[in-house]
């Protein structure tokens, strides 16, 4: 019996150590695969974000930052060629002669990466793909370029569908679309989260604290969640909305929000703060609206909120309901501001409930979002190709 190859698996991301919601998917269900002994190389492409370093480890797993800031203009010719090349160069010094080589990328081709995944196809690589969002629907005002990028996100999709070895997605409407594009290698593997529960808190912050985590993009119903939230306050009094993230959306929120002074824009928040903020919070928001981009995919932030415990304020949309119910979360209809004042009145002349149901919550995060579940589905995957 041939004895099976071990598994090097490169990723390619866009920002690595720090990141935003998707990075921290992928670090929670790598962490699990180091620990069952995957070689594992991060190979991070032209992010924003500053890092700790350009070339390091983190939780024992080298990456690499390549072209870091750099922007795809004329002006910059000479670095963006230099970014491509030795984008070339990590990618094949990161194969291993004798092993499993395996490309994960999430988010599918498009006009910048699709040289990369070429030369990795040429250089024999299996290609696992992670479809996290259906760009069909998108429609945020964004810049020129990024608009451009969506699109040829969209008009290569049918590649994903025929490089791809493996294809991973998010939702069960993703999983339904490429189905019906003929996909047959597909698992669903849904957002993962550590848990990260205070079991000193036993009351309410005073203030109350309230948060939203998120991009303040379009489907993050952040208009909903403050026009609530202000409604609440004429009730009750003692009570903050904290909304951290940074994007031009946010900036046009805090401009128009200026003179309410209890409403705080923190921007972006490193992890070191970020994951404290949340866990010793009152109640999180994820307040997605109906949309078609909403429901095509899955709320990140969601396990994040109930990995803490607490009070999760959540509407009904994407597969939401199939995870959780009323007992384990306030589920409320997109759209409706009123019923984010509701539940909070819920929450406050009912603290005990609130709690117990946040606790609901927790154990639904144990059992559908866990790294370790997520972690082993995404092994099995790997481990058949």
């Amino acid at each position: 019996m041939e004895e099976e190859k071990k598994i090097n698996l490169v990723v390619f991301t866009r920002e690595y150590p720090v990141g935003m919601a998707s990075t921290k998917r992928i670090q929670h269900l790598l962490d699990y695969l180091k620990s069952r002994d995957v070689m594992i190389k991060i190979l991070a492409f032209r992010g924003n974000l500053p890092q700790p370093e350009m070339n390091g480890t983190y939780n024992d797993i080298p990456y690499q930052n390549i072209g870091h800031g750099i922007k795809l203009s004329f002006s910059q010719t000479g670095k963006v060629l230099s970014y491509y090349i030795n984008g070339f160069k990590s990618i094949a010094q990161s194969k291993r002669k004798g092993w499993k080589n395996i490309v994960y990328k999430a988010g599918g081709l498009n006009i910048e990466n699709i040289l990369f995944f070429i030369w990795a196809k040429l250089l024999g690589y299996k290609m696992v793909m992670t479809i996290e969002e259906d760009y069909s629907f998108f429609s945020d005002n964004i810049k020129l370029i990024s608009r451009f990028k969506f699109w040829t996100t969209r008009k290569l999709d049918f590649l994903n569908c025929k490089w791809a070895d493996e294809i991973i997605v998010i939702s069960y409407y993703l999983k339904n679309k490429y189905q019906k594009k003929g996909v047959s290698n597909i698992t669903l593997i849904p957002i993962t989260a550590r848990i990260n529960f205070n079991d000193n808190k036993k009351t309410f912050n005073k203030p109350l604290q309230v948060v939203y985590a998120g991009t303040f993009a379009d489907k993050d119903g952040v208009n909903d969640i403050i026009s609530g939230f202000l409604e609440f306050k004429k009730s009750y009094k003692e009570a903050i909305l904290i909304l951290t993230g940074k994007s031009a959306q946010q900036e046009k929120y805090k401009e128009k929000y200026r003179n309410e002074s209890d409403l705080l824009f923190k921007g972006f928040v490193e992890d070191k703060d970020f994951y404290p903020l949340l866990r010793d919070s009152d109640v999180l928001c994820m307040c997605r609206t109906e949309s078609g981009f909403a429901n095509a995919g899955f709320p990140f932030k969601l396990g994040e909120y109930l990995a803490t415990g607490n009070p999760v304020i959540c509407t009904k949309v994407s597969d939401v309901e199939y995870y959780l119910d009323e007992n384990d979360v306030y589920l409320i209809e997109p759209g409706k501001p009123q019923q984010i004042t509701g539940a909070l009145l819920s929450i406050v002349n009912d603290p005990d409930k609130a709690r117990a149901r946040g606790m609901r919550g927790l154990e639904k995060c144990r059992k559908y979002f866990s790294a370790e579940t997520n972690g082993q589905i995404f092994l099995d995957v790997l481990k058949r190709m």
